[in-house]
């Protein structure tokens, strides 16, 4: 949301128009493109780097944290897109991060995501996977987030999305990346049992079986693709 002069409003200026104008609509949550930091606008947040950090174009994490609040005194509910399926390039990022392949595959049919020109998270790596889930977690309980809308989890779960013969199969020789649904399912059930009440949506955009199922991928939903 802007001024009229082209200015983006602040998070504590935006918390009082948009909560206002959120009631007068009668909508009960409001949703936010990705909020983490990210180096490309055009990305829309879409690239993060800083997977912790309230981006500070719009104000530091303290007016974050008063935006939330304000929205919530109001009665209205908060959800963030939140993108742990892949990563911008930026050498000021996570890319060698301590000169070595720390967060993505060494190798580009794993860790490479050709639609998108990103890194690919490496969820097979228990730090990789606790960075991630520590990322989401601490949305929920510094800023009393209410929802997460996963982004891109169909590209997550298939290791051939969109990569043509440059792929490869996981250890049966499949296409299911299995760490990537070993991290959802415990992402969820974490959350599930850590801040009842809080909903996560997947943006899953295939047929992949049992996504908002508890026996499943364990998501609260699946977003609605083609309302969207």
């Amino acid at each position: 949301m802007r001024t009229l002069q082209g200015t983006p409003l602040d998070y504590c200026a935006l918390a009082h128009k948009l909560a206002a104008y959120a009631k007068d609509m009668g909508f009960t949550h409001v949703e936010l493109l990705p909020i983490t930091e990210h180096p490309f606008d055009g990305s829309w947040g879409y690239q993060p780097t800083g997977m912790y950090a309230p981006t500070s174009r719009y104000g530091s994490p303290e007016d974050f944290a008063y935006f939330v609040n304000h929205l919530h005194q109001e009665g209205l509910g908060v959800i963030i897109d939140w993108v742990p399926g892949h990563f911008a390039v930026d050498e000021h990022g996570l890319d060698y991060f301590d000169g070595t392949h720390l967060y993505r595959y060494a190798d580009n049919r794993e860790g490479w995501h050709q639609d998108w020109k990103t890194h690919i998270y490496n969820a097979g790596r228990h730090e990789v996977s606790n960075f991630l889930l520590g990322s989401a977690l601490s949305f929920l309980d510094r800023f009393h987030i209410d929802g997460l809308r996963v982004d891109a989890v169909a590209s997550m779960v298939y290791r051939d999305y969109s990569r043509g013969d440059r792929w490869l199969p996981n250890v049966h020789g499949g296409k299911g990346n299995l760490e990537v649904i070993v991290f959802l399912k415990k992402l969820n059930s974490v959350i599930r049992k850590h801040y009842p009440g809080v909903i996560t949506a997947a943006e899953e955009s295939t047929s992949f079986p049992r996504v908002s199922h508890r026996d499943g991928l364990g998501f609260t939903y699946k977003w609605a693709m083609g309302w969207m």
